[in-house]
């Protein structure tokens, strides 16, 4: 009886079978392992949110005074001031607009203090 010892030669495709198995086994692996270094950190947006809201109520001051009649005009500031104070200090806020109006005209100065950070910014906002 003679025993043959396999021919490496003939083993060329399982070779390259078990080799890419191995590889891919591995790259999964790597992947699994730095996946959690990879990903963004974005807690810290909302945590600083204060640019946003004080953009978002200069431009809801602009549109209030758009669309507001002249006779109306003071009372729907007043109104939008109101709303906008209560929601900045829901938020930890303090929001001043000071304000004047000359022939439907308004200019003024918004000021938004938290925390962090004192945004100001100077507005003139014309109803032509």
């Amino acid at each position: 009886m003679v025993f043959r010892m396999p021919n490496l030669l003939n083993c060329k495709g399982q070779f390259f079978i078990v080799s890419v198995v191995g590889i891919i086994i591995i790259i999964y692996a790597l992947s699994k392992i730095l996946s959690p270094y990879t990903i963004p950190d974005l807690s810290e947006a909302p945590t600083h949110n204060e640019i946003f809201f004080f953009n978002n109520v200069k431009e809801k001051l602009i549109k209030t005074v758009k669309i507001s009649e002249c006779e109306e005009l003071e009372s729907n500031i007043e109104d939008f001031i109101k709303l906008a104070s209560t929601v900045a200090a829901e938020n930890g806020y303090k929001l001043r607009i000071r304000y004047s109006i000359a022939d439907c005209d308004v200019f003024g100065n918004i000021t938004l203090t938290s925390e962090d950070m004192e945004l100001n910014s100077k507005f003139f906002i014309s109803k032509d």
